[in-house]
Formats: structure tokens, sequence, C-alpha cells
């Protein structure tokens, strides 16, 4: 029986939850994951290229491509669902849900609390171990929050 490992990250993003889920909607939720390329589309499915700090060969992390399935991000009476999922050669199963939900800032600003939750499923023996994917996840959520709060300080 292969064994699940669950990830969850969670932040405030300095910027209101529908401009953020904004920047899930198109190429640029790709480039915010850390060591991603985007090499191409097939299928409905985005094939990218990830550079893998866990796996080095001399000293230099080694790429691996992937395939990825996201779903725009949908609204719910509270907050913006974006769930997505990824495969490949050497890499865990992994399914990703994104809540994006509406936070009282400090100073009365529009805030976002962001919940990133991985569901990976053979990561003994992978590539990737539970501290990279925790690294990843955490990565990508500050990447967001960089993105989405200077587009917020732009309006």
């Amino acid at each position: 029986m292969t064994e699940t490992t669950r990830t969850c990250v969670v932040r405030r993003i300095g910027a209101d939850p529908t401009s953020t889920a904004l920047l899930l909607a198109g190429p640029t939720a790709l480039e915010l994951w850390p060591g991603v390329r985007l090499v191409g589309e097939v299928g409905g499915r985005v094939l990218v290229e990830a550079v893998l700090t866990s796996v080095e060969t001399d000293g230099e992390p080694v790429p691996t491509a992937a395939s990825v399935r996201a779903l725009p991000p949908q609204r719910t009476p509270t907050s913006f669902v974006t769930r997505f999922a990824w495969t490949g050669p050497g890499l865990p199963v992994t399914e990703g849900t994104l809540t994006l939900g509406y936070a009282p800032g400090a100073d009365g600003a529009p805030s976002t609390s962001a919940a990133l939750a991985l569901e990976s499923t053979g990561v003994v023996g992978s590539r990737v171990d539970a501290p990279t994917l925790s690294a990843m996840a955490e990565e990508f959520l500050a990447n967001l929050a960089r993105a989405a709060e200077s587009r917020n300080r732009a309006a």
C-alpha cells in the first residue's frame, strides 16, 4: 500500500482574494512555483520542467518533466478555490487545493488568508521528499503574496 503525504501551508496576503485569484487564472500561476518552467501544453494538461534542489548530480540540481492539470479558480460564498494535480517520472502523484479566503487586515485594508494543501502519493522512493514539498509550497505562497501585494500597491 502506498502512503499519502499531506502538506499544509497557510499565509496571510496583503491583497484582496479576488485580485489574488486572478493571478491563478493564467500562465502566471506556474511561474510562481519555485524552479518550474513552462514547456508546452497537450490535451488540456500543461507540461513543465522542474528543477529539483533535492536531487543533485555532481552538485547541480537535476531537472525533471511533469504534467500539470489546473482548474481555474472557483468562487464559493466565502472564498476562491483552485484545484490542481501533477505527476511525472520519479515524482509523487500530487493533488492540491489552494483556498483564498477573505481575512480582515490590520488597518482595515482587504487581506487574504491563503491555505495550500497537497496530498502526495508515493513520496517515499520518489525524487521529492516531504520537506522539499513543504518548502516548495511555502515558496509558492511567498511568491503569490509578493505578486498580489505588488499589484495591489500599483492599483
